[in-house]
C-alpha cells in the first residue's frame, strides 16, 4: 500500500473576459457530490475574488470538510506583484475566506507556484500575516515557475513558516511532479504509482487539481496569464481526470488535509533561499503575462 495521499484543490477562475461561459458552480457541485460519494476531504486553495463572487459555493466546499487556504485574491503569479500589494491582496483575501468559511485560514499556495527565488520576499509577508505553512514551491524545472535545488521534502523558512514542496518523481535525472495536475491526467498510471511507492517518507503526498480540469465540455480558450501552449495542454484528457483520481486514492488511500499534516510534522529542516533573488530552471517566466492593476 502506498503511503497517503492529500487531495488538494486550486479554486481559480482563468477566464480573461466575462463573455466566456463560466461553468465554476455545475464543476464544482458536480466535484463536489462525487469526492462526498468516495469520502474524500481535502484542502481547498481559495482565490479571493471568487470567494467574494461565490461565498455560497465556499461555503459548500467548508460544509463538506474540506480545509479552506488562500490562492492569492487575484490568480496573479507572485513576480508580477510588489510586495505592498501582495500583502494587502492576501491579507483581504484570509480575512473574506475566514468570514465566509467561519475557520481559521493557515495555508497559501502561490498561483503557479511562483514562490521563486526571485519571489522570496514573499516568505515573511505570509508569516506576518498569520499563515503557518505555504504550498507554493515546485522544486523541479517548469515552463512556468520552478525552483530546482529547492528541498523536495517538508522544510522550515527562517521565520519558521512551513513548506510543503509538490511531490516529485526523479526520472532518468528529470524531476516530475508526478501527482499534479497534468501530470495526473497524461502519464501512465505506473508512473505515478512508482512515484507514490518510492516517495521520500518525509515527503507529505498531495495531488493538485483544479476545476477546469474535470469540465471537458468547457470551450477552448487561452488561460489567463498561461499563454496558448499551457492552454492547448490543459485540455488533454479532461474526460479522464476525475477517473485517474479515483484510482490514486484507491491506490494510496485518503491522507489528512495540508493543516494536519503540518501539524503532525514536528522537527524539520531548515532552509534559507539565496541572497542574490536570482531564479533558475530552464524556460522559468517563458509564458507569463501582465497583472490587472487590481
Amino acid at each position: 500500500m502506498s503511503p497517503p495521499v492529500t487531495f488538494t484543490l486550486d479554486l481559480e477562475d482563468l477566464r480573461t473576459s466575462p463573455a466566456q461561459e463560466s461553468r465554476l458552480e455545475g464543476v464544482m457541485d458536480r466535484l463536489l457530490d462525487r469526492l462526498d460519494e468516495l469520502g474524500i476531504t481535502g484542502t481547498v486553495f481559495c482565490v479571493g475574488d471568487l470567494v467574494r463572487r461565490h461565498p455560497a459555493l465556499i461555503a459548500r466546499i467548508a460544509a463538506a470538510g474540506h480545509e479552506l487556504a488562500v490562492h492569492g485574491f487575484h490568480h496573479v503569479p507572485l513576480d508580477l506583484l510588489d510586495p505592498e500589494r501582495f500583502k494587502r491582496q492576501n491579507h483581504d483575501a484570509r480575512a473574506l475566506l475566514e468570514d465566509v468559511g467561519g475557520a481559521e485560514v493557515v495555508g497559501f499556495r502561490a498561483p503557479q507556484f511562483s514562490l521563486v527565488p526571485e519571489t522570496a520576499w514573499a516568505v515573511d509577508i505570509l508569516a506576518d500575516l498569520g499563515f503557518r505553512y505555504s504550498s507554493s514551491v515546485m522544486p523541479a524545472p517548469s515552463p512556468l515557475y520552478g525552483w530546482p535545488g529547492a528541498p523536495a521534502t517538508p522544510f522550515r523558512w527562517p521565520n519558521g513558516l512551513v513548506e510543503l514542496p509538490c511531490p516529485i518523481l526523479l526520472v532518468r535525472g528529470r524531476a516530475i511532479p508526478f501527482l499534479g495536475g497534468t501530470y495526473v491526467r497524461v502519464l501512465p498510471d505506473a508512473v505515478r504509482r512508482r512515484g507514490m511507492a518510492t516517495a521520500d517518507p518525509r515527503t507529505v503526498l498531495w495531488t493538485y487539481c483544479h476545476p477546469w480540469e474535470f469540465d471537458p465540455g468547457e470551450r477552448f480558450y487561452v488561460f489567463e496569464h498561461g499563454g496558448l501552449p499551457a492552454s492547448v495542454v490543459g485540455r488533454t484528457n479532461r474526460k479522464g481526470m476525475m477517473a485517474r483520481v479515483e484510482r490514486v486514492f484507491a491506490d494510496a488511500g485518503v491522507g489528512p488535509r495540508l493543516a494536519e499534516a503540518v501539524a503532525g510534522l514536528g522537527e524539520l529542516p531548515g532552509f534559507r533561499p539565496p541572497d542574490d533573488g536570482t531564479t533558475t530552471g530552464a524556460l522559468q517566466g517563458m509564458l507569463r503575462r501582465r497583472a490587472p492593476s487590481a
